[in-house]
């Protein structure tokens, strides 16, 4: 016989990461939304038996395995299998939870939708990395596949140094194992822009500054550092654009609905001539407090009430 909290509807936040959970989960105790954490990594979850009544959120990060987490989205991709049998209402269920693993499946997805993307190839292996960056256009950029985080993002300019990058002892492989080659999109601000979008709509923007570097994680745990960036007004490295509006904004919300993912970040770099190049989705989405202090709309206090509402329809 299982117990009240088991059957009493809750909304059940599938995720690896304690410290990105936690601004959802001061807002979900602020409506008095009942709830339940699933970490991956701890939780044993007997799927012999069907899921319990509720609306269930995955945040399964591609970079999970950073945090000794390496086998949390194979898991979570199982039991995502398990509700959706189950006909339970999972937001971000097994489609999203492919694209958040997947740099080639996300540019796939984006090409099908006319959305333009850096050239890119992939290749496994550092032999196989290397002679094919010989025959890439300098600059260029390589990363990893399953990234997240900014992983294994490095530019070079010259052949000499990417060859020795990659054959250097300390160079770490994507941890499935596939490497990207990008070309080096150059942007005049030294800016990218992170549209945001809640229930498949949009949030809003915010412009990220990257003069230090490709760790562009807006969660104010990844921001520690006091940095001062010129290219924002506000001084922080995150400042929200208010009143956003490009025609891409509607590609994307096409492109999120085709994938049936309902929270989720999409990045972009605008270069010097003014095109658009989409580079990354990012179906676990965190926000900056401070540049969310300047403004009414809060990212996670949205989220909190979606899923509030999403759980009244639950029967």
């Amino acid at each position: 016989m299982h117990s009240v909290e088991y059957i009493m509807k809750k909304i059940f936040i599938i995720h690896e990461n304690e410290e990105w959970v936690d601004p959802l989960e001061k807002e979900l105790k602020i409506i008095d939304a009942p709830y339940e954490k699933w970490h991956m990594n701890s939780k044993t979850i007997d799927m012999s038996i069907a899921p319990p009544l509720g609306v269930f959120y995955n945040r399964m990060s591609a970079s999970s395995h950073t945090r000794g987490h390496r086998y949390a989205p194979e898991y979570t991709a199982t039991v995502l299998d398990w509700l959706e049998y189950h006909n339970r209402r999972v937001i971000n269920n097994s489609k999203a939870l492919n694209l958040e693993l997947s740099k080639s499946l996300q540019y796939k997805e984006l090409k099908k939708e006319g959305i333009k993307v850096p050239e890119t190839i992939f290749a496994k292996g550092k032999e196989q990395i290397i002679n094919l960056g010989k025959n890439f256009r300098l600059p260029f950029l390589i990363k990893h596949n399953r990234a997240g985080k900014g992983l294994g993002i490095k530019l070079f300019k010259e052949y000499k140094s990417f060859e020795e990058s990659i054959l250097n002892d300390e160079f770490i492989e994507s941890v499935d194992g596939i490497t990207l080659i990008q070309e080096y999109i150059k942007s005049k601000t030294k800016t990218i822009i992170r549209t945001e979008f809640i229930d498949s709509e949009f949030l809003y923007a915010v412009q990220v500054d990257t003069s230090g570097g490709f760790e562009l994680c807006p969660a104010d745990t990844c921001n520690l550092k006091e940095e001062y960036c010129p290219g924002n007004a506000t001084g922080n490295k995150f400042m929200i654009l208010e009143n956003f509006n490009n025609p891409i904004i509607k590609k994307y919300i096409k492109l999120l609905k085709n994938n049936d993912i309902e929270i989720a970040g999409i990045e972009f770099i605008e270069d010097e001539n003014g095109q658009i190049f989409t580079y990354d989705i990012n179906t676990n989405t965190n926000y900056n407090s401070i540049a969310e202090s300047l403004i009414d709309l809060k990212g996670m206090r949205t989220i909190s009430s979606f899923l509030f509402k999403e759980l009244s329809k639950i029967s």
